[in-house]
């Protein structure tokens, strides 16, 4: 359970250090992860809530079960997002993107803190890069 536990919050830090800029979004789906998940925080409970009052009101007592199951699957929406925002901080870069990581180091004069980065490690040199340097970064 550690371990379940610790990547949920590998995650809610992945997500807290990935640069939103509409560049990226072409590139990584981790932009678009965290929209939604930052989205359904929000729109979720309100939903569950609302459901259960129409259940109440209207619904018939032999679908409660199923009602409950679909809660249940909706409120653990976002903590799959997190586990996924999670797996994905700790998976190395394909050799393209190390590559990436490298010149992009290289341009801040930045020496690199890992030999394999990670996905995590790669966000927070995008972010330091877009503080630092021109957006031409990307495409050179």
């Amino acid at each position: 359970m550690n371990s379940f536990s610790k990547t949920l919050s590998y995650g809610a830090d992945y997500s807290s250090i990935w640069p939103s800029h509409p560049e990226l979004a072409a590139f990584f789906p981790e932009q678009t992860i965290i929209y939604l998940l930052n989205w359904g925080k929000r729109l979720i409970p309100a939903v569950v809530i609302l459901s259960g009052c129409l259940q109440m009101q209207w619904g018939n007592p032999v679908n409660w079960p199923t009602f409950i199951a679909s809660c249940l699957f909706a409120l653990s929406l976002p903590v799959q997002g997190y586990y996924w925002l999670g797996k994905r901080a700790e998976t190395l870069l394909p050799p393209s993107l190390t590559r990436w990581y490298f010149d992009i180091n290289q341009k801040m004069n930045y020496a690199p803190s890992v030999n394999r980065p990670s996905y995590f490690d790669l966000a927070t040199t995008l972010r330091k890069a877009f503080e630092q340097l021109d957006r031409v970064f990307l495409f050179q």
